[in-house]
């Protein structure tokens, strides 16, 4: 889960960046290629424009006159988008063919000599035009300087800038994409020594290793050198818990046993009365230190994430068992389950629980009961044991209580269920109870869900 939610936030990451620096670039590449345009579309006009300054010759009576027909044929086709004009002050005397009959006006200023002055005008379909205007060469003694203006329509520009944004567009778009899967890539050798280490780590609680194996990088390495020690720093405080617990029922066993005697003594002498309430407390203690130890050893056993347990084979095992308890009545058990149905549980607390609901069945049964188990979304087991039997009558408020007898007519002292609450409940399962639909008992168990993600 941390580290699919570092690659999200990497990528998403990634993909921002990415973006944003390609916005830049490609506000950055349209302004160079706008002012790039701009030079050379004054440079092309320049030349026209300095020809067409050149070649304007005045007649004595002041006439304007130009010697020249420009390169570009656009100037002689009507409305090509390319135009120009001749003229003093703000009278246009010649004009090119393109022009047809339309004028654009000139600057309100003059140009200084050898300055060529850049603006809009409208041109003659309504679209703009961008103007360079300069002095003839030509001098007219006492006349007013002759002024050549070269118009160009926007929209040639306007048709080159579109062409190149299409094909910047189209480039970016290719270098994004290959930025994104570089990046992809990139994070995914970055992070796999993450992706080894939580497979690693997953070995570990499923009970396959002890500890975690692996070559890591530098960066890696003190993490798992940690984790080592961590996990036998664990396992060395589990060791000592078992023994802790065996020296607990060593250390009980012995005044119990003594009690024991003293009881028999007792009776032996006639006073059964106290015999008798001494041996219910020696089997309420007994029976009180046997479940703490067992929860205590499935707690050890559960942190140490066993390896998970097939339950079928115990399940039948179990029936095999119970068939030689039935002391001549005829039970009939039907297993339903796949045959590679697991329990991520320690076989012997496995056997524990199971054996517990199963033989409680077997008390109470008429004569069938039915043992079903499936899978749920690969995350738990869920077990049930149903039996025919009178059932409960308060099922719908029926909990488990310590020393709770279903029956009193039932030999036992009540702990089966209470431990088999314990030990499921330890593996961070559940236990519910429903009426079944042969009338009786119904126990479902949710069985060692899966820890590690």
């Amino acid at each position: 889960m941390v580290i699919r939610s570092i690659r999200a936030r990497f990528a998403w990451s990634a993909v921002f960046a990415i973006a944003v620096a390609l916005a830049i670039a490609g506000t950055a590449v349209s302004l160079i290629f706008e002012t790039t345009l701009r030079a050379r579309a004054a440079a092309e006009i320049g030349d026209d424009l300095a020809a067409l300054a050149r070649s304007v010759t005045a007649a004595s009576d002041g006439s304007l006159t130009v010697n020249i027909e420009l390169s570009d044929r656009r100037f002689t086709m009507p409305r090509s988008g390319f135009y120009w004009e001749v003229g003093r002050g703000t009278n246009v005397n010649i004009a090119s063919t393109s022009l047809g009959s339309f004028r654009f006006a000139f600057h309100s200023r003059l140009p200084a000599p050898e300055e060529t002055v850049v603006y809009d005008r409208q041109g003659p379909q309504g679209r703009g035009i961008m103007v360079f205007e300069r002095l003839a060469t030509v001098s007219v003694a006492g006349g007013e300087p002759v002024r050549v203006a070269v118009g160009l329509d926007h929209s040639e520009l306007d048709e080159a800038r579109r062409q190149f944004t299409i094909s910047a567009a189209a480039a970016l778009a290719v270098l994004g994409l290959a930025l994104l899967a570089t990046l992809w890539l990139a994070n995914g050798v970055t992070l796999a020594p993450l992706s080894a280490l939580r497979e690693a780590l997953n070995r570990v609680h499923r009970g396959e290793r002890d500890r975690i194996d692996g070559d890591f990088p530098e960066e890696v390495q003190p993490l798992v050198d940690d984790l080592n020690t961590l996990l036998s720093t664990r396992d060395a405080d589990l060791v000592a818990a078992r023994a802790r617990a065996g020296d607990l029922a060593h250390g009980l066993k012995t005044p119990l046993a003594v009690l024991s005697t003293l009881a028999r003594r007792l009776r032996g002498e006639g006073q059964t009365a106290i015999a008798d309430e001494i041996d219910i407390e020696v089997v309420r203690m007994s029976q009180h230190v046997s479940r703490e130890l067992m929860r205590a050893r499935a707690n050890i056993r559960a942190f140490r994430r066993t390896k998970a347990t097939a339950v079928r084979p115990i399940v039948e095992s179990l029936v095999n068992a119970l068939a030689v308890l039935s002391e001549g009545q005829t039970i009939v058990y039907t297993v339903e389950m796949p045959d590679d149905l697991q329990a991520a549980m320690d076989e012997t607390d496995l056997m524990e629980v199971l054996g517990n609901v199963m033989d409680n069945a077997r008390k109470w049964t008429q004569g069938q009961v039915l043992v079903e188990g499936r899978a749920v979304n690969g995350s738990a087991t869920i077990v049930s044991i149903e039996d025919d039997g009178p059932g409960l009558p308060d099922i719908d408020t029926f909990t488990i209580e310590r020393g709770r007898r279903l029956d009193e007519r039932i030999d036992g002292h009540g702990l089966g269920l209470a431990i088999v609450r314990d030990l499921v409940e330890v593996y961070g399962g559940d236990v519910t109870f429903a009426r079944s639909r042969f009338g009786g008992l119904k126990v479902q168990l949710l069985l060692a869900k899966t820890i590690v993600k």
